[in-house]
């Protein structure tokens, strides 16, 4: 056996690194950007005092679990490339994680306790893979999207204390876009047409079973993409907010899965519009960008009535609806940095570290 020597040539000494700089005299313009970085949170459907964020804070984005009724804030994770994949179940008693190896998105969904613990494998008996979606339902059955190199994409249900069952297979791209409100309907977007940058969707059941498919890439002048941005939060409803490119930017729109009754929104607004549903079903939060700026809106199903809400003069990148009625959305200005504000008032999340 041939030994290795190290035969890196001598190098000169580190030159002497500045000191920690003075915060008092630090311009708010270079504070902008040395601030730590935190993400929208996401909340626990019905627990929705538990959430989860993203921060840079340690200088790797890794998760924190954020306890609103206490206001304790706690790092859920923490590895040497970061850790940027979580999700909340509804009823928030654990979070979900994707660990991967060095950061290659290449690995398992680990779960642990939201107030802290042990992790472990949440869904045992799936190989490491690279993560294509992932839902889960109030009885604990989750659904997980997986994508690796020779078996192209599965989905598996798995329900509590069972093996995984494969339900979904195919040798194109493919995701796991969302569960229903009661748990029998799964959205999947699909590119089973050959097309990977424009999916289409199938809605099938537990078992697998078709339910209703949607594909705008077939019979047209040029390939149209769908997206799935949610099954309607109540019960019993089988309607699907989805996004599609009908006229030539992303807009929202309802499709009754159980009818196929599609309802067009039809939002005059410039630039992309995307969507998501209050938690009563009653309406959607719209998410407007145009021209590098971020507004919302609030659209009413009933009235068909689209209503500005206001927010500070800056950027809005990301906003979600919480059970009071208040929107939380990630804003920030050319003089703050990214922190969540709330319609009830004021900044309900600041990144960690430096202010």
């Amino acid at each position: 056996m041939t030994e290795i020597t190290d035969s890196t040539p001598e190098q000169p000494d580190a030159p002497e690194q500045p000191a920690t700089p003075d915060l008092s005299t630090m311009p708010d313009w270079e504070k902008r950007f040395r601030a730590p970085r935190v993400s929208l949170p996401d909340w626990a459907e019905d627990a929705p005092d538990r959430s989860l964020f993203v921060s840079n804070a340690t200088g790797t984005y890794e998760l924190y679990a954020w306890d609103r009724a206490t206001g304790e804030q706690r790092q859920a994770t923490d590895r040497p490339n970061g850790t940027t994949d979580g999700v909340l179940p509804p009823d928030g008693a654990s979070i979900w994680w994707f660990s991967d190896t060095d950061g290659d998105e290449f690995g398992i969904w680990m779960r642990q306790p939201f107030g802290g613990g042990d992790d472990e494998p949440a869904a045992p008996g799936l190989e490491p893979s690279y993560p294509a979606g992932l839902a889960i339902g109030r009885d604990g059955t989750s659904v997980v999207g997986r994508s690796t190199d020779e078996d192209g994409t599965t989905i598996h249900v798995v329900r509590t204390d069972a093996e995984p069952v494969e339900i979904y297979r195919h040798r194109e791209s493919a995701g796991v876009g969302d569960l229903s409100h009661d748990g029998t309907l799964i959205a999947v977007e699909h590119t089973e047409h050959g097309d990977a940058m424009h999916s289409a969707l199938r809605v099938v059941a537990l078992d697998g079973e078709p339910v209703a498919d949607l594909d705008d890439t077939k019979g047209g002048t040029q390939e149209l993409g769908l997206e799935v941005l949610g099954f309607a939060p109540v019960d019993g409803d089988t309607r699907l907010l989805i996004g599609h490119q009908r006229r030539g930017r992303w807009e929202p729109m309802i499709w009754d899965v159980a009818s196929g009754t599609e309802t067009d929104l039809a939002i005059d607004l410039p630039g992309d519009v995307n969507a998501e549903w209050y938690p009563d079903g009653s309406g959607l939060l719209v998410a407007h960008s145009f021209e590098a700026r971020g507004e919302l809106f609030r659209y009413d199903l009933a009235k068909r009535e689209l209503v500005r809400i206001e927010t500070p003069t800056g950027s809005v990148s990301g906003a979600t609806a919480r059970p009071d009625g208040a929107v939380e959305y990630l804003w920030s200005s050319a003089a703050q940095p990214p922190r969540v504000r709330s319609t009830a008032g004021g900044v309900v999340l600041d990144p960690p570290g430096m202010k």
